[in-house]
C-alpha cells in the first residue's frame, strides 16, 4: 500500500482534478462530511472560508491510497479512519472520492484520494502536521501486513529501518504535471541523462551529449547546475543522474566556470530557437497515418462526450424539476393564501389591524403586540411569501454554482485532453526521429565496417592499390580476354594451347553468312549493312 500526503492549498483546482472524467475512467464520491454542500467544489470553498478566520495558507490534507491489490469499501474506510486518528486529523471535515484509471500495463486499478481541513474550527487554528512522511511510511507498513498486501521494497526496507536506494525516481506532484503536459516521464528523462553522464569523459563532452538529447546545461537561480528540456522546465542535475553522488559530480565538472554557462532564461531561449527551428522542418513534411493510438483516443473522446452529454443532461433535468416544483410551491401557496383570505376571521382581523394602524394611539400601545402575535394576517402572508422567495433563490444560486462547477471541470477535461493530443504528436516526433537516427547509425556501422574490411586486406597484402596510366587499362583487359597465358585449355593428345579467337570468328564453316566486325566506339556492324 502507497501513502502519499501532502498539504496544500487552492481547493476548487483540486475539486476539478479530482472530479476530471477524462483522466479517470470512473469517479465516485463516496463521502463529503462536516459541510453544508454536497459536493467537492462547494465543500472545499467551505473549508477555505474557514481558513480566512486563521493565517494557514495550506488548509487542505490530500491523501492517496494505493493499494497493490483490490481492496473492499470496508477496507479503506477502516484505513482512512486509522491514518486520520494517527495524523491528528480525526472529527475533522473530509471528502472522500474513488478514481479508477489504467496503469502502465493497461490495466483497470482503482485508488483513493481523502482530503481534510487541518482548520480546528473550536480553537480557529491549523492542525500542525509535523512528520506526517514518516507517520505514513509506518502506517503503510502497518495496514499492508493487517490487510494481507505485498510490500514494496521500499516499504521492506523502511520496516526495516534500512537505507534502501530507489530503483525508480518518485515522481513529485510538479513533476507529474509536466509529465502529462509533455509526455515524458521522470524515469525517461533520467535515463537519458545519465547516460550522457556516464558516457562522457569530460564536462564539455558531457555538455554535447546532453545536447545531442535535447537538453542544455545551464547554471541554476537556486541549484548549482541544471538542465533545462525542450519545453523550457528546469530540472536539478544530481536528482537525475541515477547512481551518482552529489559530491562525485562536482568533482567530474569541476572545471566547469559558471559564466562559461547559460542561465535558466538563457537555455530557454536556446530550447525556444531550437524547438522553432524543428517545427519549421516537420511543417514542410507530410502528416503521419493515424494509427492504433488516434484510433483509440478518438474511441476515448466519443466515450467522454458521452459521460459529458449524460452529466448536462442530470443538470438540466434536475434544473427543470427544481423549476417545476418552485412553480407548484408558489401556485399552492398563493391558493392558500386566497383562501384563507376570503374568510370572515381573516376579513374581521385586517379590519382590526387597519383600525389600530390608523389610530396613533393604538398604535403605540397594541403595535409591539401585534407583530408578536402576527394579528395581521397580511403581514403574515407577505412574510411567507418572502420567506418562500428566499429559499427559492438559494436553490437557484445553487444550481448557479453547479453549472459553474460543471464549465471548469470541462475546460480541465479539454486541457487534458489537448495534452494527450499533444503527447501523442511528441511520441510520433520522437518515434520517427529515432528510425532516423537508428538508420544513421546502421548506415553508419556498414559503412565503417566496409572501410575496416578494406583496410584489413590492403594490410595483408590481399588488396594493392594499382595506378593505370592512358590506355593501359584497355590492353590489360584485351590482355586478359585473349587468354594468352591460359594452360586450361588442351587438345585430345593432352597438349594445352590458347585458342585464336579471331581464326574461330572468321572459320566458323558459314562462308555465306554475314560477318560482324568491330568499329570505332566499341559498336559492332555486319558486313552486308549499308
Amino acid at each position: 500500500m502507497i501513502l502519499k500526503g501532502s498539504q496544500r492549498a487552492n481547493g476548487a483546482d483540486l475539486a476539478i482534478h479530482l472530479m476530471n472524467s477524462y483522466d479517470n475512467e470512473s469517479i465516485e464520491v463516496a463521502e463529503v462530511y462536516g459541510t453544508v454542500a454536497g459536493d467537492l467544489y462547494g465543500a472545499f470553498a467551505e473549508f477555505e472560508a474557514v481558513s480566512r478566520g486563521t493565517k494557514a495558507k495550506e488548509y487542505l490534507y490530500s491523501l492517496s491510497i494505493s493499494p497493490p491489490s483490490p481492496l473492499t469499501r470496508e477496507q479503506y474506510f477502516e484505513a482512512i479512519s486509522t491514518i486520520e486518528h494517527r495524523l491528528g486529523l480525526q472529527g475533522q471535515p473530509r471528502a472522500v472520492v474513488f478514481h479508477v484509471k489504467q496503469d502502465g500495463y493497461g490495466r483497470a486499478r482503482e485508488h483513493c484520494h481523502v482530503v481534510w481541513s487541518r482548520i480546528d474550527i473550536e480553537n480557529m487554528r491549523a492542525i500542525h502536521m509535523s512528520h506526517d512522511r514518516s507517520r505514513l511510511m509506518d502506517l503503510a507498513c502497518e495496514l499492508g501486513r493487517k490487510f494481507g498486501l505485498e510490500l514494496a521494497p521500499g516499504l521492506l526496507a523502511w520496516e526495516a529501518k534500512q537505507q534502501f536506494e530507489k530503483e525508480k525516481l518518485e515522481a513529485t506532484l510538479a513533476e507529474k504535471a509536466q509529465a502529462e503536459e509533455t509526455g515524458i516521464s521522470p524515469e525517461q528523462r533520467r535515463a537519458k541523462i545519465t547516460a550522457a553522464y556516464e558516457a562522457s569523459d569530460t564536462p564539455e563532452a558531457f555538455r554535447a551529449a546532453l545536447e545531442q538529447k535535447g537538453y542544455v546545461l545551464a547554471k541554476g537561480d537556486k541549484r548549482g547546475l541544471v538542465v533545462v528540456d525542450k519545453f523550457g522546465n528546469p530540472h536539478s542535475l544530481t536528482r537525475y543522474l541515477k547512481g551518482f553522488k552529489a559530491s562525485e559530480v562536482k568533482k567530474k565538472l569541476a572545471s566547469l566556470r559558471p559564466e562559461e554557462l547559460p542561465s535558466v532564461d538563457q537555455a530557454r531561449e536556446i530550447m525556444r530557437q531550437r524547438t522553432q527551428a524543428y517545427d519549421d522542418t516537420q511543417r514542410e513534411q507530410q502528416a503521419e497515418q493515424r494509427d492504433q493510438r488516434a484510433e483509440e483516443r478518438l474511441e476515448k473522446e466519443r466515450a467522454h462526450a458521452e459521460k459529458l452529454a449524460a452529466r448536462r443532461l442530470e443538470i438540466q433535468q434536475a434544473k427543470q424539476e427544481m423549476l417545476t416544483r418552485q412553480q407548484a410551491e408558489r401556485l399552492a401557496l398563493h391558493a392558500a393564501q386566497k383562501a384563507e383570505a376570503d374568510g370572515l376571521l381573516f376579513r374581521v382581523r385586517r379590519a382590526v389591524a387597519d383600525l389600530i394602524g390608523r389610530t396613533p394611539g393604538l398604535r403605540s400601545v397594541l403595535s409591539h403586540i401585534q407583530r408578536m402575535t402576527s394579528l395581521d394576517p397580511a403581514e403574515r402572508h407577505r412574510l411567507e411569501n418572502d420567506a418562500l422567495a428566499r429559499r427559492h433563490e438559494r436553490e437557484k444560486l445553487e444550481f448557479e454554482r453547479r453549472e459553474r462547477f460543471q464549465a471548469r471541470i470541462e475546460k480541465r477535461e479539454t486541457l487534458s485532453r489537448e495534452r494527450a493530443l499533444r503527447r501523442e504528436k511528441q511520441l510520433a516526433q520522437d518515434t520517427r526521429l529515432e528510425r532516423e537516427r537508428t538508420a544513421e547509425q546502421a548506415h553508419t556501422v556498414e559503412n565503417k565496417a566496409k572501410q575496416d574490411f578494406h583496410d584489413a586486406a590492403r594490410d595483408d597484402g590481399l588488396w594493392k592499390r594499382r595506378e593505370f596510366e592512358d590506355g593501359e587499362l584497355s590492353d590489360s583487359f584485351n590482355d586478359a580476354a585473349s587468354l594468352k597465358n591460359a594452360d586450361s585449355f588442351s587438345d585430345d593428345d593432352g597438349e594445352s594451347y590458347a585458342p585464336d579467337w579471331a581464326d574461330d570468328a572468321d572459320d566458323d564453316g558459314d562462308d555465306d553468312g554475314p560477318k560482324f566486325k568491330r568499329e570505332r566506339g566499341h559498336s559492332y556492324k555486319r558486313d552486308d549493312d549499308p
